[in-house]
């Protein structure tokens, strides 16, 4: 397994603890010293294992870390490792603007300075791990521009999740619920009919900025909405939707009650080719948006 030392000047923790995690993700091995270093153990020791034990060491490159004393010490070690193995073994990742030591201004190096995500597909091509290998549920975002990299399944995975933890929340307060076909694709609505008034409210994931929308327009069924018709912006994340939705949801049982009507939902996802006919009966819940067991 690939494995590396980051090496690191204390200021900048947060952004090396980030990439530590990230890197985890891709199954490649992490020094880091807020994970490796415990109380009673000599820091010295420990340092000088990780650089001896690990594949690489992941210098973080910005003023500060090229001014201390403990960051020029690990280089240190690990320019000798490099010139006793005669292979790399230095990464220079360049965080933050700084003048490059002579030693490594030939290097290739990962540039965080701009992009985090850019920085980061360049230091996993540098593991031999290409970008969509680096792709994860949690950043699908910054690829839509890549033609190489399928982040499409992780869209439909995100919105699965949505369509499933909004729809278990309309149930808890009685709604219904209706998932978007392919005239509104990536869309949901809620709605309830009150002796007062009939409440309606509807999400969409928008195709230009894969960020959620919400409209207020009188319809139940999403496939009838218009792109015009989501005007207000929530947010990237599911979360935000469903904080969205309870209060909305919580606004209309203060104002209305309970609804005795019995709610229904449209949840089935239409399919596309004949992807419904290759797929056997027990799978048959594939094509369904909804993933919960409430309904």
């Amino acid at each position: 397994m690939t494995s590396i030392f980051l090496s690191h000047t204390s200021i900048d923790k947060p952004f090396v603890e980030k990439l530590a995690r990230d890197l985890k993700r891709l199954g490649i091995n992490v020094w880091f010293d807020k994970w490796e270093i415990r109380i009673g153990d000599s820091i010295t020791w420990k340092i000088e294992e990780g650089i001896r034990e690990n594949e690489f060491l992941g210098i973080v490159l910005s003023p500060e870390a090229l001014n201390s004393e403990w960051v020029k010490s690990e280089l240190g070690a690990a320019w000798v490792k490099q010139l006793q193995t005669r292979k790399v073994f230095i990464l220079p990742i360049l965080y933050r603007e700084c003048c490059m030591p002579y030693f490594l201004a030939d290097r290739r190096y990962a540039d965080f300075r701009g992009e985090y995500q850019a920085g980061f597909s360049e230091l996993a091509g540098i593991f031999g791990v290409d970008e969509s290998e680096a792709i994860t549920q949690d950043n699908w975002r910054k690829f839509t521009s890549k033609k190489k990299v399928n982040w499409k399944k992780f869209k439909i995975r995100e919105f699965e999740h949505l369509v499933t933890t909004l729809v278990d929340r309309a149930y808890d307060y009685k709604w219904s619920a209706w998932v978007g076909g392919t005239a509104n694709e990536y869309s949901i609505s809620f709605y309830n009919s009150y002796k007062q008034e009939r409440r309606f409210i509807s999400f969409k994931l928008d195709g230009v900025t894969n960020a959620y929308k919400v409209s207020f327009k009188n319809e139940s069924n999403p496939n009838n909405l218009k792109a015009s018709d989501y005007e207000k912006f929530i947010g990237n994340s599911v979360n935000s939707c469903d904080e969205y939705l309870w209060r909305y949801l919580e606004d209309s049982l203060s104002a209305y009650g309970i609804s005795n009507g019995k709610p229904v939902y449209f949840t089935e996802r239409f399919s596309r080719g004949n992807e419904i006919y290759e797929a056997a009966i027990e799978m048959v819940k594939k094509f369904n948006w909804y993933k919960g067991d409430k309904i």
